[in-house]
């Protein structure tokens, strides 16, 4: 596997990067893993690039957390340690035992028709363990802060909610939290749609929609046309490249394919304003 390298960090060790940057890094892994998903559009298997690749182990329990709280879809643990999960058998919460470069994923996860946000969030787990071991693991000996260690120091949660959206909303992002979580997002995404083969893929079904220009524009006042046509492009893409219609939506926003009218009309306003 090939390091993330990162010139700028918070002082919590959050890389302070670009999204074109994390989109770069993926894409260099994927040449490195299985050049073929550069080339032709098509599915990665998650669990055997995190697994084979990335070098950690995924295992499916029910995830605990507390009444009320954000539903959790996964978890990264970069130290052996403890969590907590719902034993069905035993109908009671109980603490196991994780080994280091292990990704939790939860149960739920794996139900019917959720399968592209399953592959999402193994892809997810795995931007953790790529981007940010250096804010969340401690090497053997290390003297920490955490001298009261408690189990889940050296985990990373991640709410269903972080990933349902996919990263979509950057101007939200306030904590370093928000940002460690965005980047997974940009990361799953450029493993699971990298802009070599998701571009074309998705530019060639928007001209089949009658936008010649291959932009996706976004009417001001949506109307029954507008829903269809996009909902069926992601439906294609989605299939395609075995992820989410929502993942496939954040993706062509992302890489501006799909814009409201007023953002395209801006951008051609300054191109021609350029020339």
């Amino acid at each position: 596997m090939i390091d993330f390298r990162c010139r700028t960090r918070h002082k919590d060790m959050t890389p302070i990067v670009k999204d074109t940057d994390i989109q770069d890094y993926a894409e260099t892994l994927l040449q490195d893993y299985k050049p073929k998903l550069l080339r032709e559009p098509g599915k990665i298997n998650p669990i055997h690039f995190v697994e084979s690749y990335l070098g950690a182990v995924v295992d499916y329990q029910d995830i605990y957390y507390p009444e009320n709280s954000p539903a959790i879809a996964g978890a990264t643990v970069f130290n052996d340690d403890r969590i907590l999960v719902f034993d069905r058998e035993e109908k009671r919460i109980k603490p196991i035992e994780v080994s280091a470069n292990t990704v939790l994923i939860d149960n739920s996860t794996m139900d019917d028709g959720k399968e592209g946000f399953a592959a999402f969030t193994v892809l997810h787990e795995g931007g953790h363990l790529c981007l940010h071991p250096a804010v969340y693991r401690r090497l053997d000996g290390q003297l920490s802060i955490f001298d009261d260690h408690k189990d889940g120091d050296y985990v990373v949660c991640c709410r269903k909610s972080s990933l349902e959206g996919n990263g979509a909303k950057r101007s939200k992002l306030t904590t370093q939290e928000d940002f460690r979580e965005h980047q997974a997002n940009v990361f799953a995404a450029s493993i699971a749609m990298p802009r070599q083969t998701f571009i074309p893929a998705a530019q060639e079904l928007i001209r089949k929609a009658g936008f010649r220009n291959g932009v996706y524009v976004m009417p001001t006042i949506m109307d029954w046309d507008y829903t269809f046509g996009v909902s069926a492009i992601e439906e294609t893409l989605s299939d395609l490249f075995g992820v989410s219609k929502a993942a496939a939506n954040v993706q062509m926003k992302r890489l501006g394919l799909l814009m409201p009218e007023e953002q395209y009309l801006e951008q051609h306003r300054q191109i021609a304003v350029a020339f």
